[in-house]
């Protein structure tokens, strides 16, 4: 397969809440929420959780010295989403291009929602002055980010657009089910295929109709599933999902192959091992996310 024709997803982190090192955690891993997809040529890093650390030692070595363009989508504001970023050494380096997108969160700019994050005094650099090129692209739920075929700069566009052959082409959907700012769930497509990233939402019962619309028939679905069945009960309105709604949503949106990801930093590898195998028993095609799990499509 030729890196233009490559649609590639690879993960490198898949914990919520917060890192979990050690022993109990070696085969799934312990880093917090980092997806890399590659499509069509183009680099697509899916939030910057402690998983993004390794990614951007990897892409530096990649790149060898020469530039390196990359795309950075955030869910939304949480530390567990962020924590790696100000380790993400593709920052430093004058090669590096990096297009940040994120929605509006508590009236913020995704400009305004990093910038802190890596200056005084919560951190000893300021990112202002970091050698790399940096772009900011604030989303709407209308916005699509389209890269055409050929062309190595994305363009922003609002409405309904015309696809394009060999297009990559991202959506964006708005949900407010996660406390307190929501979250934005990411749509990727590439020749025909479609990944949904969406992490950090609640479902009680069913998936909102809108969100089932917007994920319909893709070929892979990462989908929030922190809790146990049981567990959920006592964590209703924090803002994730269960193994179970994961599939359930899953066989109602019709799609190919279910991901569980956002995992409980508490449960241990051979806890996951059970969750992913109970959950195919209602979903067949369902797989539990592990640092270096790689899916071509």
């Amino acid at each position: 397969m030729s890196e233009l024709t490559r649609f590639r997803v690879r993960f490198w982190g898949v914990r919520g809440s917060y890192p979990t090192p050690g022993p109990h955690t070696v085969r799934y891993g312990g880093n917090t929420t980092c997806v890399e997809i590659e499509a069509g040529g183009h680099t697509l890093i899916l939030d910057a959780g402690s998983g993004i650390i390794r990614l951007g030692d990897e892409l530096l070595r990649q790149a060898a010295g020469g530039e390196l363009d990359v795309a950075l989508f955030i869910t939304h504001g949480h530390g567990d989403h962020l924590i790696g970023l100000p380790f993400f050494s593709p920052l430093y380096e004058p090669t590096a291009r990096i297009a940040f997108f994120a929605p509006r969160v508590a009236g913020r700019t995704v400009e305004q929602l990093v910038t802190p994050l890596m200056s005084p005094p919560y951190f000893p650099v300021d990112m202002r002055g970091l050698p790399s090129h940096r772009t900011f692209h604030t989303l709407t739920g209308t916005d699509q980010v389209i890269w055409p075929a050929g062309e190595s700069e994305p363009l922003v566009k609002s409405g309904p657009q015309r696809k394009e052959d060999g297009a990559v082409r991202v959506q964006v959907h708005l949900t407010s089910s996660h406390p307190l700012n929501g979250s934005a769930v990411y749509r990727i497509e590439y020749g025909g295929r479609r990944v949904v990233f969406a992490t950090d939402v609640e479902w009680r019962e069913h998936g909102d109709p809108a969100f089932l619309a917007f994920i319909k028939g893709a070929d892979v679905l990462i989908h929030d599933a922190q809790y146990t069945p049981d567990e959920y009960r006592d964590h209703q309105g924090f803002g994730h999902s269960s193994t179970a709604v994961a599939t359930k949503v899953a066989g109602e949106a019709r799609v190919r192959k279910l991901v569980l990801f956002h995992h409980e930093p508490t449960y241990d590898d051979d806890k996951l091992d059970a969750l992913q195998e109970e959950a195919r028993k209602r979903f067949a095609q369902t797989f539990s996310a592990y640092e270096g799990m790689e899916i071509d499509l």
